[in-house]
C-alpha cells in the first residue's frame, strides 16, 4: 500500500469505526475539484479523499474526515477548526491552486480575452463600491476556453478561481452584464470556503441584488442563452 494511503487508513480507521462502520480501503485521489467520495456496502466502506490533503498535518485529515463520516451515517457534517484554517491559509490556497489550475481543462488561464478583460472588470466594480479589494485578495481570474451559455461563471471558493465564460468574451455583450456576472461570482470569494453550507442561501440572494441593473442583466443572460441554443 502506499504510504500516503496507508497513512490515512490509520488516521480514518478509528473515526469509520465510531460509526459503527468498517473501513475497506482508503485512499487520495486526484480530482480537480476537492472532494471526498464513497462507496458503501451494508456497514463496510471504500473513501477516497482528494490528494489536496495529502501532504496535510494528521489533525487536518482526521478534521476533514469526521464530517465526511457524519456524512455517510446521514448527519449534517461539522468540520474542525483546523482544517478550516489549513485549507483557508494563503499557503495552501497558494500551493494547491497550481495543481487545481493544471487540472483545469477548460481554462484559458488569462484574464485577458479577445475582446474583455476580466481585471477591467473588477476595476469597474472595486470604483464602484461594489466589490472591494479584500474580497478579491489571493484569487485568479480566468476566461473559459469553451463558450458555455448555461453556466456562463463559476466560482472554486476554497481555491479562490474565477472562471468566466467565454461567451461573454465578445463586444455585442454590456460591460454592465459582464459585470455582473463577475460581481456574482467574487461574492462566493467574498463569503469564502464554507463546506456543507448553501452557495446561494438568503443572505447571497440580497448581497446580489445589490448590484443595480441585476435584473437586466439576467434577462440578457437568458436571451442570449436562448439564442445560442438556436444556432
Amino acid at each position: 500500500m502506499d504510504r500516503n494511503n496507508e497513512r490515512l487508513s490509520d488516521l480514518i480507521s478509528p473515526i469509520v469505526s465510531d460509526r459503527g462502520l468498517s473501513l475497506r480501503t482508503a485512499s487520495f485521489g486526484r480530482p480537480k475539484e476537492f472532494q471526498a467520495t464513497w462507496k458503501r456496502s451494508g456497514n463496510v466502506v471504500e473513501i477516497m479523499i482528494s490528494d489536496y490533503l495529502a501532504d496535510a498535518p494528521d489533525d487536518v485529515i482526521t478534521d476533514f474526515f469526521g464530517g465526511v463520516a457524519d456524512t455517510i451515517i446521514g448527519k449534517r457534517p461539522r468540520y474542525g477548526i483546523a482544517f478550516l484554517n489549513w485549507v483557508r491559509s494563503d499557503e495552501f490556497i497558494s500551493g494547491k491552486r497550481k495543481i487545481y489550475l493544471r487540472r483545469s481543462r477548460n481554462l484559458r488561464g488569462t484574464p485577458q480575452g479577445n475582446e474583455r478583460d476580466l481585471i477591467a472588470s473588477l476595476d469597474r466594480l472595486l470604483d464602484s463600491g461594489h466589490l472591494s479589494g479584500e474580497n478579491i485578495d489571493n484569487s485568479f481570474f480566468s476566461w473559459t476556453k469553451n463558450p458555455n451559455v448555461r453556466k456562463v461563471g463559476y466560482c472554486s471558493p476554497m481555491m479562490r478561481v474565477v472562471g468566466v465564460s467565454s461567451v461573454l468574451d465578445d463586444a455585442s455583450v454590456p460591460e454592465f452584464v459582464l459585470d455582473y456576472v463577475v460581481y456574482h461570482e467574487s461574492l462566493h470569494l467574498a463569503r469564502g470556503y464554507r463546506p456543507g453550507e448553501r452557495a446561494h442561501d438568503r443572505s447571497f440572494r440580497t448581497d446580489e441584488k445589490r448590484y443595480e441593473g441585476h435584473e437586466e442583466a439576467e434577462r440578457f443572460l437568458k436571451d442570449l442563452g436562448a439564442r445560442k441554443k438556436v444556432k
